[in-house]
């Protein structure tokens, strides 16, 4: 059985190699209608890979038509307490406390989306811009759907309270995070998606520590994967696994590397929402706080349940 600590002993070339091996194998997995001869009529790109724009602590290779708009509610419910009684008066996180983000995007062309969105945690203000760059077409003239994903986040906290240090600039409440998404569609029940990811902080480590020794980098790389597999024509379920590839500078035993992001789930969608439910590790929801200073184990009670809410308002 594939434990956590067995995928994060996987180097970086091999999880790449295999799992780019898997999307564009052809030989024994096809797309939807991928049995079209291969002529400029059969030449379309292939729909229903994925049913919204994210999903669970991630992005997607979907792109909406122009002039629509979507509205986005991230919740993470508090983490589940490891004691019975933990559990019984929090109610399973519920009571705890929480995290949310709201966000619109808005679809400039075909293959451009624009969002800002604002999330609880630090009051992280973030604008966003998602570009379709391929689609995957039904007879396999282009095997996977390939879309950039880019965002710029900014802490709005007090500076009296979050950033009371000598040598502050307002620059150190940037930080940045894009990926590259890689979906391929194999038949009418699954769905992989692989996306390199890349983040960068002004300031790596807490507003007091700036002028001690850095233990983290400023750029950090990792590797997400994403599966949903289709139950039926509104219900999917899903799961994906983030990975930060970046060492440390030093090692330091007062701080934990990031763990990796786990988190399973199900969908329920229609043509103009999807309703997301699921358990996850990863509950700062900007990709790049996740990314870099998630500490939760998915294997000692490190997670909480969360849910994602879409509607989408067509032209």
């Amino acid at each position: 059985m594939i434990t956590i600590n067995k995928l994060q002993s996987l180097s970086f070339k091999a999880l790449v190699t295999f799992v780019f091996a898997v999307l564009f194998s052809t030989s024994y997995s096809f797309a939807q209608e991928s049995t079209t001869p291969a002529t400029d009529e059969g030449n379309k790109p292939v729909s229903g890979a994925f049913n919204s724009g994210i999903f669970l602590e991630n992005q997607t290779t979907l792109m909406y038509p122009k002039k629509t708009v979507e509205v986005v509610i991230n919740h993470r419910f508090g983490k589940i307490a490891t004691d019975g009684v933990g559990n019984f008066k929090d109610l399973f996180g519920i009571y705890a406390p929480s995290n949310i983000r709201m966000g619109i995007n808005y679809s400039v062309t075909n293959k451009l989306q624009l969002g800002i969105g604002t999330t609880k945690y630090n009051k992280q203000q973030d604008f966003n811009a998602k570009y379709g760059i391929f689609e995957q077409t039904t007879n396999n003239a282009f095997p996977v759907s390939v879309t950039a994903f880019a965002s710029i986040y900014y802490d709005a906290r007090e500076k009296a309270t979050s950033f009371d240090y000598a040598n502050f600039s307002e620059s150190h409440r940037f930080s940045y995070f894009s990926e590259l998404l890689i979906s391929r569609k194999f038949n009418d029940f699954l769905t992989i998606q692989v996306a390199p990811t890349w983040a960068h902080f002004n300031v790596t480590e807490s507003a007091s520590d700036t002028s001690s020794v850095r233990l983290r980098r400023n750029d950090q790389f990792g590797l997400s994967v994403v599966a949903k597999i289709k139950c039926s024509e509104t219900i999917a379920l899903f799961c994906e696994f983030d990975k930060n590839l970046t060492p440390y500078y030093r090692k330091d035993a007062k701080i934990n590397e990031p763990k990796p992001n786990l988190a399973i789930g199900i969908e329920n969608s229609t043509a103009a929402h999807s309703f997301q439910l699921f358990i996850t590790t990863a509950e700062a929801i900007t990709y790049q706080h996740n990314m870099v200073y998630n500490t939760n184990d998915f294997l000692h009670s490190g997670f909480m349940f969360g849910f994602n809410i879409t509607r989408v308002f067509y032209k």
